[in-house]
């Protein structure tokens, strides 16, 4: 069966995946419209709003996606420097990360064996390995392996002690992708207080609605006061944008 090239700007989701986050879209922005409005038929309009949230979504899986793929390739840079150095050629360099990869991941489907075994086929039917590479570095759009592939093709036009090129980049290649790994772990606390900081005036709205609802009579019971909490709406909206921008550190 022929492999699936993934095009990885692009994310696909299977039907039982767009339906399940559809329902979790529309369920959340249903309970926030019952919970600032307290209308049925506003929180119903609110949910339909969920819809225009997929196309997000799909960005952001697809940014994830990107990101692991970083990660596993710093890994086959690994496999492919430790080959180097026992006096391989890059092309059996590739088929040894292939295969090691294989053995340390406990997902065979992993995407840069997936991306590996694709390489390594075309490099048996005779096309340029350097041309594999490109393809690889074109669809998936990171800036790492594009360098590589980049360094890659020079050196080999170039004629220089390609092994040793390789070897350097790899590993320079490597330390940039770990640095940025723990910056994110640095983070990981900070984005776990953002999300909770954004679900928060959510849960202190619903309690006060609750234990006090004369308190918040004028809000839901006169058009000022819809006004009113759709302004909040916006603004809660406006800063979780602001703060997840923040949080999305680039190196």
């Amino acid at each position: 069966m022929e492999q699936e090239i993934i095009q990885y700007d692009q994310y696909r989701m299977k039907p039982q995946e767009l339906i399940l986050n559809l329902v979790l879209a529309m369920g959340f922005l249903f309970l926030v419209g019952m919970i600032f409005y307290d209308q049925w038929l506003m929180a119903s309009f609110l949910s339909l709003l969920g819809i225009a949230w997929i196309p997000g979504r799909k960005r952001e899986l697809a940014r994830r996606r990107k990101e692991l793929v970083k990660l596993q390739f710093r890994d086959a840079l690994y496999f492919i420097s430790v080959s180097l150095s026992a006096g391989k050629s890059f092309e059996t360099a590739l088929l040894d990360a292939q295969q090691a990869l294989e053995k340390v991941y406990p997902d065979k489907n992993a995407i840069i064996i997936k991306e590996l075994e694709l390489i390594n086929a075309r490099v048996m039917m005779n096309v340029p390995v350097e041309q594999a590479l490109n393809d690889f570095a074109q669809r998936v759009q990171i800036e790492e392996v594009k360098s590589f592939a980049d360094v890659f093709s020079i050196s080999k036009r170039a004629g220089v002690n390609l092994v040793e090129v390789i070897k350097n980049t790899s590993g320079m290649i490597r330390e940039k992708i770990e640095v940025k790994q723990e910056i994110e772990n640095l983070i990981a606390g900070k984005k776990l207080e953002q999300k909770i900081l954004s679900v928060t005036p959510f849960v202190m709205v619903y309690i006060i609605k609750s234990s006090s609802s004369e308190f918040l009579d004028p809000l839901y019971a006169t058009a000022a006061g819809r006004v009113v909490m759709t302004v909040a709406l916006l603004l809660l909206l406006a800063g979780h944008l602001i703060a997840k921008k923040i949080m999305n550190i680039e190196v």
